[in-house]
């Protein structure tokens, strides 16, 4: 079972680190999540800006490693740019969507809280098991059931139009643990943080600015 969540402030917040790609809110105090603040925490992260340019720049990379099966239209040119990043964004949205959906009928509060250890080993299987449990509105350990429906939505959502091959149980299932498995990579981030963001610091990273999630006053 995870840890008690943490209520060391968020290192985002705090102005001290800024590692962009983290979900915001994290170690947020115990306060119940409403309606408003699931949403803003999980759909529009992934319906602004900030991810229609990394929707963009996933598509990119893509183009350079389309899978050999896949029909000529997804492999050259404007075209198969435009169906490769439909699919990133579809995923992507099919994904925040149902977690947003569950963790709201289902009353989970989404946010990763990272561990109060500071043994290594304990805090990586903190992180990799929130993805499997997390908390409830009212702080109580729960079954994960959104990242489950997310992962679940964002594979399947392929198969509508994925070329013949591709859209069958089989690869629907391996894009699902692909999205589960990036989710306990997001905690694993999100639990080392501090660390990650003194490092980039004292190497003297130059900062990567970053469009803001969405056209609002949060950046």
């Amino acid at each position: 079972m995870p840890d008690a969540p943490s209520a060391i402030p968020d290192p985002q917040q705090s102005g001290q680190l800024n590692i962009p790609l983290l979900p915001l809110g994290n170690n947020q105090p115990l306060q119940s999540m409403d309606f408003g603040g699931k949403f803003r925490y999980i759909i529009e992260p992934n319906f602004g800006p900030r991810s229609l340019i990394l929707s963009a720049f996933n598509a990119g990379i893509r183009m350079a490693n389309v899978p050999d099966h896949y029909s000529h239209e997804w492999h050259s040119g404007a075209q198969a740019y435009g169906r490769l990043y439909g699919d990133s964004f579809a995923r992507n949205g099919a994904d925040s969507i149902a977690r947003f959906s569950t963790s709201v009928l289902l009353h989970e509060d989404p946010r990763y809280h990272r561990s109060q250890s500071t043994f290594f080993p304990q805090r990586l299987g903190h992180a990799i098991a929130f993805t499997f449990v997390d908390r409830t509105d009212g702080g109580r350990p729960t079954i994960a059931v959104s990242n489950f429906a997310g992962a679940a939505a964002g594979g399947f959502i392929g198969n509508a139009y994925l070329p013949a091959g591709f859209d069958d149980l089989t690869h629907a299932g391996q894009r699902s643990t692909v999205l589960f498995g990036g989710r306990a990579a997001q905690n694993i981030a999100a639990e080392f943080a501090p660390e990650l963001g003194r490092f980039l610091m004292k190497v003297h990273l130059p900062h990567l600015p970053m469009p803001p999630v969405w056209w609002t006053g949060d950046k």
